[in-house]
């Protein structure tokens, strides 16, 4: 289609600021700030950049006759991103289709993110589980860890060529390391609370569902599951979440 009249709108300065609130208030292409502060006053410089160009010209639409699109309105908030001027007036002259794959990614990134965060709300995971994570930082914790045999090991068998080789080795040394001081854990929550683990393992399978809907990569659903998990304990300990999330791979909750 050839546009014959400008097809912008302009945009509302609450739509403005969701925008600049989706990428957290830096350019997602070069990472400078999208506001300056002068005489104690805060002034946005961002733009609004259309992903799809709003006005394409002929040799723009044959140009990207082929790409996928966001949304089929060229206007909606999912084929727009906040960006600095210097990126916004690059991707625009002169357009190629490498530049539009990558502001399409990010963006669709972007979506997924925000999806995802709003997953975040609907699911809770019992404070048990904060318990688990400070006992894998308890500096007794060496003298306890008894090695699982690689022989035992799920991890290759439920994994895909979309979770790169570096996270599948991190996933495999903390399942080695962890699983039976978890699973020993674990144990002894159910013993002062029976049924315990079988209520923090169903809230880690739906999350897990519910998150395969969204992104079926399992590099996105193990960053996205070790995320939720600390955001959900008050960001007590990352590197205690991964290996929590590895022992649900290997415990098939997650990658089954």
């Amino acid at each position: 289609m050839i546009y014959v009249q400008d097809n912008r709108r302009k945009f509302t300065e609450n739509e403005k600021m969701l925008l600049y609130s989706e990428v957290r208030g830096r350019c997602p292409i070069c990472g400078d700030n999208l506001t300056h502060k002068k005489n104690g006053i805060i002034y946005k410089i961002f733009e609004v950049a259309h992903i799809y160009p709003a006005n394409p010209r002929i040799e723009e639409v044959i140009l990207l006759k082929n790409e996928l699109l966001l949304s089929t309105d060229v206007n909606d908030l999912k084929n727009v991103i906040a960006t600095c001027r210097k990126c916004h007036k690059k991707f625009d002259t002169p357009r190629t289709v490498e530049e539009y794959q990558k502001w399409y990614r990010v963006k669709r990134k972007l979506i997924q993110d925000a999806q995802t965060k709003s997953i975040y709300e609907l699911f809770n995971v019992e404070d048990d589980i904060r318990t688990v994570l400070e006992k894998i930082n308890n500096p007794i914790t060496e003298k306890e860890l008894v090695k699982l045999s690689y022989d035992s090991l799920r991890i290759d068998e439920k994994t895909n060529g979309t979770l790169p080789y570096i996270i599948k080795r991190t996933i495999k040394n903390d399942v080695v390391d962890y699983y039976d001081y978890i699973k020993a854990l674990f144990i002894e929550i159910d013993n002062n609370i029976p049924y315990k683990f079988d209520t923090v393992a169903s809230q880690i399978k739906v999350f897990y569902c519910k998150c395969m809907q969204t992104n079926q990569s399992q590099e996105y659903i193990y960053n996205v599951m070790v995320d939720w998990l600390d955001e959900k304990t008050g960001s007590y300990s990352k590197k205690a979440c991964e290996i929590v999330v590895a022992y649900f791979i290997q415990d098939c909750e997650v990658f089954s």
